[in-house]
């Protein structure tokens, strides 16, 4: 813990229960490969790349800018802040080191809060193959809504086995991630040596680059959702007390390890699947996710192509085993600190918090329940357009929630210059002004891509307007709650520690 501050105004000094104890009772089992394969696993998407072809060569452009601009700030924020706070429980536990009780809870809960709707997205992405590979399955909502409970249901179990078995099975999946990526770039470099043209032209400058037009928008429009394919920097070092680090020289090693190594592979897949899909379909094949696999199918076979298929289903729905796996290091946390209720945080015999696991569950089954089967149903005369319509609506908000989260790294570097300068001079990894314009700059870019994706619509049915009202809206609102009730759960623990003190 960093000490060398102590009189510093508005500082903390209290050491949180979730600071000491997640070490002592929770195994240390994960390496840098495995924080490698973790961070990889929850930032690349080959999906994401369906909505950056529909740039064509520009969407290359995007993907090197959203990293150079975001991406590598996110990836520097985090690292700083590991190196400096190497506690359980990452942006919430960063969060009241440098602003207190009150903040630490309010970002915890906003930084949580999408854990539910991730759930059901990346379910939701696993069965969106399935009708690709055979068109009569699963054509109904509340058939979609019934397979995603399943895969729900078996993230949640499996995310409550031993730490070290859920890891195994994370690498596995990066495995099958790779093989599926480098499939998908095989096929667009077999598509060019068999003397194929190029699908997406890439030999003017003007197809290369970002635009803008207050008429027509250009394809700047495309800058938010892109970028924010960048998010979950922070996710992977979330359980540092559960690494085999043991002094800071090895756990500053590690960090920064896979930060880099991780970003680097993130970075480069992007663009050589971006790449590839551009070749072989071109920006005709824009927002279809199964756009992969009708890629490899054109160049390689269909057999490839189903190996393609089966391998994202099942990189998909193990996400969401990984996903439900991290969250639940949130709510346990802030169990650990009284900030909740303590039971939430009760681990099992795994050493797993189970009992968080299954809030998480529970909570993305519901919302599954209230978006496929029940919305659908009883408002409107075309149910698979109306499920559509909730579900992006829910997944975009969850998304500038997540982006939100995000920027506050750079607010919590910012104000750690600002309020215990020491201390990052002491610990910095970077010189201070690196530091200092790189939060700035990711900052500005991250508030550009939210409010880009406030303003561009992900669904047709929607207009850009009807979009931004509602997801604003729904945004807003929820901010509002996540700051009431942090007043109540900060008044709460105040209240705890008073009469600790008096007994």
């Amino acid at each position: 813990m960093i000490t060398s501050s102590q009189s510093q105004r508005d500082r903390p000094l209290h050491i949180l229960t979730s600071e000491d104890y997640p070490s002592k009772v929770m195994p240390a089992v994960l390496t840098s490969w495995d924080l490698i394969t973790l961070y990889v696993l929850l930032i690349f998407f080959p999906t994401n790349v369906s909505n950056a072809i529909a740039g064509g060569a520009a969407g290359i452009t995007f993907w090197l800018v959203g990293a150079l601009l975001f991406f590598v700030p996110c990836a520097i924020a985090t690292a700083q802040l590991s190196v400096i706070f190497p506690y359980e429980g990452s942006l919430y536990n960063w969060s009241y080191r440098i602003f207190g009780s009150y903040m630490s809870f309010f970002v915890g809960f906003c930084v949580w809060l999408p854990a539910p709707l991730l759930l059901m997205a990346t379910s939701d992405l696993a069965i969106s193959y399935i009708p690709g590979l055979n068109s009569g399955w699963l054509t109904a909502p509340w058939q979609q809504g019934l397979a995603l409970i399943i895969v729900i249901l078996i993230s949640g179990f499996m995310a409550m086995q031993p730490h070290r078995t859920v890891q195994n099975i994370t690498n596995a999946t990066f495995v099958l991630l790779m093989i599926a990526s480098g499939l998908v770039v095989a096929a667009g470099i077999v598509w060019l040596l068999t003397g194929h043209a190029p699908a997406t032209s890439f030999s003017r400058l003007s197809d290369w680059l970002i635009t803008w037009d207050p008429k027509t928008g250009g394809n700047f429009g495309l800058f938010g959702v892109i970028t924010l394919g960048y998010l979950g920097v922070y996710l992977p070092i979330t359980m540092q007390a559960e690494t085999i680090a043991t002094n800071s020289e090895t756990r500053r090693h590690l960090i920064v390890r896979h930060l880099v190594w991780g970003t680097l592979i993130v970075v480069v897949g992007y663009i050589l699947v971006t790449f590839a899909v551009l070749v072989v379909q071109g920006p005709k094949s824009a927002y279809m996710l199964f756009v992969l696999v009708t890629t490899v199918d054109a160049a390689l076979g269909k057999l490839a192509g189903n190996v393609v298929a089966v391998c994202m289903l099942g990189v998909f729905c193990l996400v969401t085993m990984v996903y439900n796996h991290i969250y639940a290091r949130f709510l346990m946390v802030a169990g650990f600190d009284r900030r909740i209720p303590v039971g939430i945080s009760l681990l099992n015999s795994n050493r797993q918090p189970a009992r968080a696991v299954a809030i998480q569950t529970g909570a993305a089954i519901f919302l599954t329940i209230l978006f496929f089967m029940v919305i659908p149903y009883l408002f409107g005369s075309n149910p698979a357009d109306l499920s559509l319509e909730v579900y992006f609506v829910g997944i975009g908000a969850g998304t500038i929630l997540w982006a939100f989260s995000t920027i506050l790294l750079f607010v919590l570097i910012l104000g750690l210059y600002i309020r215990d300068r020491r201390a990052l001079l002491l610990h910095r990894i970077l010189p201070i002004p690196v530091l200092i314009v790189s939060s700035v700059i990711g900052l500005v870019t991250g508030i550009i891509a939210i409010v880009d994706t406030a303003l561009n619509s992900w669904v047709p049915l929607l207009t850009n307007q009807q979009w931004s009202w509602i997801v604003t809206g729904l945004t807003a609102a929820t901010l509002m709650l996540g700051a009431i009730v942090s007043m109540f759960a900060t008044g709460e623990a105040a209240w705890q520690e008073i009469e600790q003190g008096a007994s």
